[in-house]
């Protein structure tokens, strides 16, 4: 969705249209009636802000729901608030009761059983937006996410505060950032930073089978430590170690683009950082160039489209939070 932030609140007693109702929000689901209740019934509030998305669900009736969950796509964090929820996954199964949180990492179809008077939050994070909180010097990615902890407590600091950044999108009325898509961009990456940082997880080197490949781990820390020079994608490749065919398919079964388009989103974001914290008076056309932007009118249509506001904005925004977007 090319837009900053949106929110959508349904009350159903009919799966279909649910069903076809979370459409808008990019959500492909497949409801049922549990076998312990004859009717239906589900009240949901999606708040969307960038690329994530919250949502608050409560149900009379309990339900089950099934979707797929892309490995190379995005985290759930669900924080139960009544009732229990039965998780199912090809890799876990596990029950979370009230005052608990849990989190999906499943790369397959996950089946969710809500009980009756089940209420809970859940938060989706974009696995690419933590990827520049990561030392990928250091660490992959895939491991580093494996040592968060599956289940917490909901009152654990870090998670408590999570859950209470996820509720303020949902409290009633208008979405709290309808009028600043700046402020939507910062609660963003305030709310993905107090997860990387916050999380519970262990200190265990977890070895899992879907590990990224060791060539793609050379390609990231090249990309990183050449992102402010020109290349292309077969310079890449070829200090990977491997050819542009492989590169690719790499990329795209694990972190869920191609190797130019993470190019180009990894320069936004460090655009976006000079803009917020680097000298108020630097030329923006300047920042741009240093990260590989030759073109204003191409760089601002992609960094639009990216955090909702311009450019320029962004610098206006850092000196007076209260300005609305501009040019």
């Amino acid at each position: 969705m090319n837009i900053a932030v949106d929110k959508y609140a349904w009350s159903s007693d009919d799966l279909g249209e649910l069903r076809e109702k979370l459409k808008v929000t990019g959500a492909s689901v497949v409801f049922r009636k549990t076998s312990e209740s004859a009717h239906f019934h589900l009240d949901v509030t999606v708040a969307m802000i960038r690329e994530m998305a919250a949502w608050k669900s409560s149900s009379k009736t309990g339900y089950e729901i099934e979707y797929l969950f892309s490995p190379s796509d995005r985290i759930e964090l669900h924080f139960v608030e009544n009732g229990t929820f039965h998780v199912e996954t090809d890799e876990q199964e596990f029950t979370a009761t009230a005052g608990t949180t849990f989190m999906l990492l499943a790369p397959s179809a996950t089946r969710l059983k809500a009980s009756i008077d089940a209420r809970k939050i859940a938060l989706t994070i974009p696995r690419l937006l933590c990827l520049p909180l990561i030392d990928l010097g250091n660490d992959d990615p895939e491991l580093f996410f494996r040592r968060f902890d599956m289940t917490a407590d909901i009152d654990d600091k870090g998670v408590r505060t999570i859950h209470r950044m996820a509720a303020l999108l949902l409290e009633p009325g208008d979405h709290p950032f309808a009028e600043s898509p700046l402020g939507a961009s910062l609660f963003q990456e305030a709310l993905i930073t107090a997860f990387m940082q916050s999380w519970p997880k262990s200190a265990r080197k977890t070895k899992v089978h879907a590990a990224h490949p060791r060539n793609l781990k050379r390609a990231l820390d090249w990309i990183q430590a050449h992102l402010g020079e020109e290349f292309t994608v077969r310079d890449i490749a070829r200090n990977a170690g491997q050819s542009v065919r492989s590169l690719q398919l790499s990329f795209q079964q694990n972190v869920g683009m191609n190797p130019q388009n993470y190019v180009q989103r990894l320069r936004l974001q460090q655009i976006h950082y000079d803009l917020l914290r680097g000298d108020p008076d630097e030329n923006i056309s300047d920042i741009a160039a240093r990260w590989g932007f030759s073109h204003m009118g191409y760089f601002a249509a992609r960094y639009r489209a990216l955090y909702g506001v311009s450019p320029s904005s962004t610098r206006i925004g850092r000196r007076n939070p209260g300005n609305p977007d501009g040019v």
